[in-house]
């Protein structure tokens, strides 16, 4: 090889470098949509359906309620369950976060997200899972140490564990595959 590419070869070469940052970038929009449509669902407001809060036990002190033991929050489709749920409310009995502690399933029959724990912070816009998170769309999954979700931006920021790296397993739109001519 002389070192000099003709035509044929220098459009090869482009073709796989656009193809390999089309894939880049095609895999990087799908993550987003993945996890924001999936996180973006916690958010007390996503619907105006009412909240239905089930545990074995309740505690209420001031404005902090507490429910213990098979926690299920239910709203329209969507369901959040753990070991407990900490809802501070404020002086309108809104809520100003809600905390989901120990085993944190979310899922609205499309998405489902889990993790140790799960904070909503009606305050600062964000929806927050950490320990072992793992966010399923279909046959898509992300895993990783943290996730945080600002509700207001869409922007959504993926955290790797101490000494782990974030992974992502993606199958390809059957639908999308170009289909031979006649």
């Amino acid at each position: 090889m002389n070192g000099v590419l003709n035509n044929s070869e220098m459009a090869v070469r482009l073709r796989i470098k656009t193809g390999s940052i089309a894939c880049i970038l095609g895999i990087s929009l799908l993550v987003s949509a993945i996890c924001q449509a999936a996180v973006a669902q916690l958010a007390p407001e996503a619907s105006d359906e009412p909240i239905d809060i089930t545990g074995d036990s309740l505690e209420l002190i001031d404005d902090v309620a507490i429910w213990r033991g098979n926690v299920r929050a239910i709203q329209g489709e969507a369901i959040l369950t753990s070991k407990e749920l900490i809802a501070t409310l404020d002086d309108a009995g809104g809520f100003k976060t809600i905390k989901a502690v120990g085993g944190m399933r979310y899922s609205n029959g499309k998405e489902a997200i889990t993790g140790r724990e799960g904070l909503y912070d009606a305050l600062e816009r964000t929806i927050t899972v950490t320990d072992d998170v793992v966010v399923t769309q279909g046959k898509q999954v992300m895993t990783g140490g943290a996730l945080v979700y600002w509700i207001d931006t869409g922007q959504l920021r993926f955290t790797a564990p101490s000494g782990r790296r974030i992974r992502g397993i993606f199958h390809p739109n059957e639908a999308e595959t170009p289909q031979p001519q006649s």
